[in-house]
């Protein structure tokens, strides 16, 4: 990955860098599903465009498409983040900055207002405005100098309050591409850089690019479409998450939880699986909160666990301040072969009426039954 990145300085081996540096960050990204974030998804799509569009310094013009995919690519990450916080737990309840926020307040000079709660709310509102209105202030020349400041302190803080690694950064860089082009060259100049100009009629539409306009434009539509794939299943997206990743929602919820898993022997005696044997300390987290990671551990264990009949789990998980409850059906049996694609049937409604008490009652009761 580091040696991909080095390519990148050097016009005849930029594209090969981008090559390399694009399938070993998105193989890393992909190694474990519980390190998914969204900023990871993007530098895999910047990546991405890099190999297909050339960026050698002897070509000072290419067609205006290849300029605007980028700036397509970053304007949808801001407008569909600021879309998914037009949600009642965002704007009504503030949340969950109204979880996180305070417990910053220790930080000097700021800290303090960070234990407000109307602190929160405008926060969570500012956040939603400043993300829909983003692509639109960058697009506009006349808007631009007065909002990239804007923009450098909202992720300047964002990076100091939150845990969000590099994102930040790519994206403060990112949104440069957005400048004109005299900005440009007026920056490598004063770097004794200076970039190679042409002159206006020089301008045309090479054809040998009509490929790349076509596999660019492909992607950039199937940005557009994927991140609503979630509306075709019911119930609440934040609960269920499906169709939740690859759609540019950023820190949008706060779930905690815990999960038990149940190896059933064919005598229909249950004994507990201990998930810190095969899972790491991350990995035990993230799966009590996730339904996709839940069925695929219970596969995990039954490969590793030959003549098991059945594997079920009591799940307990609380989002946004929510009181803890019951997260999936506890006695469906999560080894089950069970389409990604499908509807999350085993996910139990959010605000479902069983509480820890009635729970133990009614496992009692099941267990009486067929004599476990």
């Amino acid at each position: 990955m580091i040696f991909g990145s080095c390519l990148m300085f050097f016009d005849r081996l930029a594209r090969v860098g981008a090559f390399m540096f694009f399938i070993c960050f998105t193989y890393v990204e992909l190694l474990d599903k519980c390190n998914y974030l969204n900023h990871y998804y993007f530098v895999s799509l910047v990546a991405l465009l890099l190999v297909l569009i050339p960026t050698r310094s002897d070509r000072p013009l290419v067609p205006l498409f290849m300029k605007w995919a980028f700036q397509g690519l970053l304007a949808l990450v801001y407008f569909y983040a600021g879309l998914a916080k037009l949600n009642t737990d965002w704007l009504v309840d503030a949340l969950p900055l109204s979880i996180w926020l305070p417990q910053h307040s220790s930080i000097p000079v700021i800290g303090p207002l960070l234990a407000e709660r109307w602190i929160a709310y405008a926060f969570s509102w500012a956040g939603a405005a400043f993300d829909l209105l983003a692509p639109f202030a960058l697009f506009s020349n006349k808007l631009r100098p007065w909002f990239y400041p804007i923009l450098v302190v909202f992720h300047v803080l964002t990076w100091v309050l939150f845990p969000i690694g590099i994102f930040p950064w790519v994206m403060i860089l990112s949104t440069t591409v957005f400048f004109h082009d005299d900005w440009h060259h007026s920056l490598w100049n004063r770097l004794g850089l200076p970039l190679a100009r042409i002159s206006a009629t020089e301008v045309a539409f090479n054809a040998r690019f009509g490929w790349q306009f076509v596999v660019v434009g492909a992607l950039f539509i199937f940005q557009v479409i994927f991140p609503w794939r979630h509306l075709f299943y019911p119930g609440n997206l934040f609960w269920h998450e499906t169709g939740y990743r690859f759609g540019w929602r950023v820190m949008l919820m706060e779930k905690s939880g815990m999960a038990t898993f149940f190896l059933q022997e064919e005598s229909g005696v249950e004994r507990i699986f201990e998930l810190d044997t095969i899972l790491t300390p991350n990995q035990v987290k993230m799966t009590a909160t996730q339904p996709d990671l839940l069925r695929q551990v219970a596969r995990k264990i039954a490969a590793t666990n030959e003549g098991e009949e059945r594997i079920r789990a009591e799940v307990w998980v609380s989002m946004n301040g929510r009181r803890s409850q019951m997260y999936v059906d506890p006695f469906e049996d999560l080894s089950a072969p069970v389409s990604s694609w499908a509807p999350r049937t085993y996910v139990l409604p959010m605000d479902s009426v069983i509480r820890p008490a009635e729970w133990d009652r009614m496992r009692e009761n099941v267990r009486n039954e067929r004599g476990w």
